[in-house]
């Protein structure tokens, strides 16, 4: 689901207009629903697209053990505006189905109602009210073994959207795998069977108008192709495909510190958040470093940690994937020792919003050229960064081996 605060945290507000809601209702809806008297909302923040309220109860043991561990309160999300129902019923869907098949904490769905004509108000869902802090707002104060302690963690959520198998792209609905759901689309588009085909549908001609654009975003499908052709062996880009997070970072994982209430040492993951557009793809998009260990330019105090932090990050999980998984930790290593321009320069470029069509020039252009001069980097933070590799039992190679294996 989007995000949303712990008891310790509030998100910051865009401020936008209060949603006109009968909170006499939401409270007497909550009551029925949950078996336990609702006595009271509050809001707890409220953002462009969300409004996001604290429901309370009286203790009962009626209640549902995930409402007791939340102190007998839980999480009313409300969305403003047009709702996408798709797009929330696939947000829905996708927790409950990690709730099934994965250990992976998330918040357990309680009850919803996307009809933005209810008499509450509003399209609303309620959940679990997971406990702890969003990582972004500690991981500068964390100590670098805190830090890899955190990653670690991470990684055992990364091997296990890795283990979900489908054998096509698009995201979750009540029914399994269905047309995948994009801020980039104007209605959803797939499912796909192929990397091909998903990659395809971002940029295609027959979309729009100006013959400038549509000749760039034809040679763009062209290179597409052959990048495809040419790595056509590469199992991280062919079915079974894996869940992907679609924004897999710091502010979307909830840890717990160390405290009385917990008193494991360091960090405890307790909630992963905010499955808008989620969806189903091939792993060399779900094995990636979290953006808070890439280094940037104007960051450069941080470059000796972070190259610290991802050799920890694939050690970690090349140990969570089974040992007798040989494939699976092949793959893997394969997907990090491969990154390049020509894949994540498109996702970042044509797969994550929607763009204007002269933005959309500006990106293509600047997309084939750099394929043709060779300049594309795989990383865009860091104009001098030289992307590490691994071996095959997922140790660090040497950054002269690094080097040359790049130039050859």
């Amino acid at each position: 689901m989007s995000s949303y605060s712990s008891a310790e945290d509030a998100y910051d507000s865009d401020e936008p207009p209060e949603l006109a809601l009968d909170l006499a209702k939401l409270v007497d809806r909550a009551s029925e629903v949950l078996k336990v008297k609702c006595t009271g909302a509050k809001k707890l923040t409220q953002g462009s697209s969300h409004e996001i309220f604290t429901l309370h109860f009286q203790r009962s043991p009626a209640a549902p053990e995930s409402l007791v561990r939340a102190g007998f309160s839980c999480i009313a999300q409300f969305t403003r505006g047009n709702s996408d129902t798709a797009k929330s019923v696939s947000e829905i869907a996708t927790a409950r189905y990690l709730k099934r098949f994965t250990e992976i904490p998330v918040p357990e769905i309680y009850y919803y109602d996307l009809d933005p004509d209810n008499d509450i108000g509003a399209p609303f869902v309620l959940m679990e009210r997971m406990p702890g802090r969003h990582l972004h707002k500690i991981w500068d104060t964390l100590s670098l073994e805190t830090k890899k302690s955190a990653l670690s963690q991470i990684a055992s959520v990364i091997v296990q959207l890795a283990s979900l198998k489908f054998d096509q792209i698009g995201s979750l609905d009540e029914h399994g795998v269905g047309p995948l759901i994009s801020p980039c689309f104007e209605q959803p588009k797939g499912p796909f069977l192929s990397t091909g085909a998903h990659l395809r549908s971002f940029v295609c001609p027959h979309s729009v108008s100006p013959p400038e654009l549509r000749n760039l975003l034809q040679q763009t499908q062209q290179e597409i192709d052959r990048f495809l052709a040419l790595n056509a062996h590469a199992l991280y880009l062919q079915p079974p495909f894996c869940l992907i997070h679609a924004d897999f970072d710091g502010q979307n994982m909830l840890f717990l510190e160390e405290s009385p209430d917990n008193p494991s040492p360091g960090l405890t993951l307790t909630g992963l958040i905010d499955f808008e557009y989620a969806h189903t793809g091939p792993h060399h998009f779900l094995y990636e470093y979290p953006i808070f260990i890439q280094d940037v330019h104007w960051s450069k105090e941080l470059y000796a940690d972070n190259a610290v932090l991802r050799a920890h990050f694939v050690r970690a999980i090349y140990d969570a994937l089974p040992a007798t998984a040989s494939e699976a930790r092949s793959t893997f290593i394969a997907s990090m020792n491969d990154k390049s321009f020509a894949l994540s320069w498109f996702r970042d470029a044509f797969m994550m919003m929607r763009c204007s069509e002269e933005t959309l020039v500006g990106s293509a252009t600047f997309y084939l050229q750099s394929l043709k001069d060779g300049t594309g980097l795989a990383y865009s933070g860091r104009m001098d960064y030289v992307p590490e590799r691994y071996s095959q039992d997922g140790e660090l190679l040497p950054p002269e081996e690094t080097v040359e294996r790049k130039e050859t």
